[in-house]
């Protein structure tokens, strides 16, 4: 049964990184074909920037549709305004020119369409939401592109008005020009590499935050939130976690809570108990807490049952394990205030003085019912293991 729940981790790793890609599009990625035109255009003139920047438009948005398939339309739509404004380019170069010089008349065009786009944000963005209504990660790639759009447009806005006031002081023309224009396209360039460098790291920094699965009552993975935001939203997620009971000569080792605790602040609880994290297996998870916790390694447990639950943040769905580990236990206070070893009647005295967790008192029940307690000093890969076994049998035919 245990080998069922091991969630088929690589799968959910790989679409939790796609979940993230797509979440963090890199908005750099829109405006490449654009800002390769004006600088190709700048350097070696109009057919050869046309040709330039198409061709790469064409291979970004065919690599977009297979790796970023769900914002595929979002990013086609900039694919069509960079075929259009580049258009206007070339309209506006068969014009004679009096005012404006043709070497930045691609900028005006390319500023001009900036700033329609954001005295218009708010209009776009119900667009945006009304034909793609239900893509979760629009709402923080809308906020990207236009911190990207409002960088873009301050540089460019630099750009001409500096290339103007050169051009009608009318001393040493062309060499001030020229250097604004190296200025420009250096800007560019760094402005490009520091925004896919800063994605990149934004993405490496989420997938190493913990993330928790989310599971429906049947134990299978749904989806994955960040740890913070399930316990800080209005809405109850259930989350996988792992529980182990040690036991010994009919006594149970139980932690106390500190308050620094998520949940079950000062409770007594399972002696290791952690959730799971999106793409670990639920033996890396008890190995990780029983070290974390403890400094145990080489910890052995057996499988006892699972079953769902209700707390104060959130639902679990719990994989309940037992030890008779005897390993001296070096308590970590972060997570741990106090160890105990509890008596059955000291347990039934107090089960319902609100000093135990709900959690404890599901498991209490369970290891009761399964006769552990009264089996004496154990070996987990022995008697122990006989007798979960044949306790998980038992169940299955009745």
């Amino acid at each position: 049964m245990l080998l069922l729940k091991r969630y088929y981790i690589t799968t959910k790793m790989e679409k939790l990184r796609k979940h993230i890609k797509e979440s963090f599009f890199n908005p750099i990625f829109h405006f490449l074909p654009l800002l390769l035109f004006l600088v190709v255009n700048d350097f070696f003139g109009m057919n050869v920037a046309w040709k330039v920047s198409f061709s790469f438009a064409l291979i970004l948005l065919i690599y977009v549709y297979f790796v970023y398939n769900r914002i595929f339309t979002w990013h086609l739509i900039f694919t069509v305004i960079f075929i259009c404004v580049s258009t206007i380019t070339v309209i506006f170069t068969l014009l004679p020119q009096s005012l404006v010089s043709s070497q930045i008349l691609d900028e005006i065009v390319v500023l001009s369409f900036l700033i329609v786009f954001v005295l218009f944000q708010k209009q776009i963005h119900k667009i945006v939401l009304r034909l793609m209504p239900n893509l979760i990660p629009m709402t923080n790639n809308f906020e990207e592109l236009f911190r990207v759009i409002w960088a873009f447009l301050f540089v460019l806005l630099f750009y001409v008005a500096s290339f103007l006031i050169v051009q009608f002081i009318g001393q040493n023309v062309e060499q001030y020009q020229q250097m604004l224009q190296y200025l420009y396209v250096g800007v560019l360039f760094f402005l490009s590499i520091y925004e896919i460098l800063r994605v990149q790291i934004i993405r490496a920094k989420l997938i190493r935050e913990e993330w928790w699965p989310i599971v429906n009552d049947q134990g299978k993975i749904i989806g994955s939130i960040q740890r913070l935001t399930s316990l800080n939203d209005e809405k109850k997620y259930m989350h996988p976690i792992v529980r182990v009971l040690i036991i010994d000569k009919g006594m149970i080792l139980l932690q106390k809570r500190s308050n620094g605790s998520l949940i079950f602040r000062g409770l007594w609880d399972a002696a290791v108990s952690n959730h799971l994290n999106m793409g670990e297996t639920i033996e890396k998870c008890v190995e990780r807490t029983a070290k974390e916790q403890y400094s145990l390694s080489n910890f052995k447990y057996m499988y006892l049952a699972n079953y769902a639950i209700e707390v104060e943040k959130e639902h679990h769905y719990a994989f309940l394990f037992v030890s008779c580990q005897e390993n001296e236990l070096k308590i970590n206070t972060i997570f741990t205030e106090q160890l105990k070893w509890w008596t059955q009647q000291q347990i039934d005295e107090n089960l319902n003085t609100g000093i135990f967790s709900d959690n404890f008192k599901v498991e209490y029940d369970l290891l009761k019912r399964s006769g552990l307690l009264e089996t004496g000093k154990c070996e987990c890969n022995c008697r122990l293991k006989e007798v979960i076994y044949q306790q998980s049998n038992d169940a299955k035919k009745e």
